[in-house]
């Protein structure tokens, strides 16, 4: 399968926007104060109408892609002249580009000098080079795509980054923990890890603890999070924390998880699963077949098993029982 940029996702998008096209641009379809108004000319006014009007033809109602989008649009009608280059790719802060088969963060995302917010939800990259992205991001989101290894994003990763979402990724084993420290991410706020393979609870929360600036963390969906030990062990390892998996850390509860992380003889790598089944179909009801006039004894009963596949990341070449 061929490779597809995020540049050139992006270039689409812009492209879409028809900034140099009516109403947008510098048209003979402009009225001016030099010129009167006239058949086949429109104010400025009208033409902003047309963005935004719910039954025009030229509203763009697929610009989720980026909130700047429809401001850059209108900057089409009321100054056309500033819409070079250089002026479109230095406008826009936020960038969402989500399922669309992205596969290469190429070098084309410099040009973005100014973006702040970089969402690339399930898309199909499997290697961050950190080069390729500008250095004001302060919002790196990459769920859902195929990344092994953390190595690349962390030779020379955005400075000021406070959130780091990598959920539904295929981490998790020790090189990934090394990466996670405070030397590469040190105003980092919030990080997502949740549904990746990390095992090693305490190596990783050694590694995140030296993240002096983190108060939001997402670890449920990695097994050790199924162990009885999983929660008070991470609020007391990690003091600096306000929520962890979505859920407030309460003053009682810190209070009562207090020097857990200090007794390591008592955290355990098992997990226990409750499992209730309210219904169960495709099963033979031994009832209706019992003979009522039949003595009790011999008692006859009947067993069934359940059989459970846990998924994981791992390819079918190399299954995980």
């Amino acid at each position: 399968m061929s490779s597809k940029t995020l540049s050139a996702v992006l270039e689409k998008q812009i492209r879409h926007l028809c900034l140099t096209d009516f109403p947008c641009g510098n048209g003979t379809w402009r009225s001016t104060e030099d010129s009167a108004e006239g058949a086949g000319t429109e104010s400025r006014d009208v033409l902003l109408d047309l963005l935004s009007c719910p039954r025009s033809p030229w509203r763009r109602r697929d610009e989720q892609w980026s909130p700047d989008a429809s401001a850059l649009r209108r900057l089409g009608v009321l100054e056309p002249q500033q819409l070079n280059a250089n002026f479109i790719y230095n406008y826009f802060t936020t960038l969402r580009i989500l399922g669309k088969d992205v596969s290469v963060i190429d070098e084309g995302l410099l040009r973005f000098s100014r973006l702040e917010e970089l969402v690339l939800s399930a898309n199909v990259i499997s290697e961050i080079p950190a080069e390729n992205l500008p250095s004001t991001l302060k919002v790196l989101d990459l769920r859902a795509n195929r990344l092994s290894s953390l190595n690349g994003l962390t030779k020379r990763p955005p400075p000021h980054l406070q959130y780091l979402g990598l959920s539904s990724n295929s981490l998790g084993s020790h090189k990934d923990i090394l990466h996670l420290t405070g030397r590469h991410w040190p105003q980092l706020v919030c990080l997502d890890l949740s549904d990746c393979e990390f095992l090693d609870q305490r190596a990783l929360l050694g590694a995140l603890s030296t993240l002096s600036c983190l108060k939001t963390l997402l670890l449920e969906g990695n097994p050790f999070t199924l162990a009885p030990s999983y929660p008070g062990f991470t609020v007391d390892s990690l003091p600096q924390l306000a929520c962890l998996d979505t859920s407030w850390i309460s003053a009682e509860e810190r209070h009562c998880f207090r020097g857990l992380a200090s007794m390591s003889d008592l955290i355990v790598d098992v997990a226990s699963v409750t499992v209730n089944l309210s219904r169960l179909r495709g099963i033979p009801d031994h009832s209706m077949g019992v003979n009522k006039k039949a003595p009790d004894f011999p008692l006859i009963t009947y067993s069934y098993f359940i059989t459970y596949q846990f998924l994981s990341h791992s390819t079918p070449d190399n299954p995980v029982m």
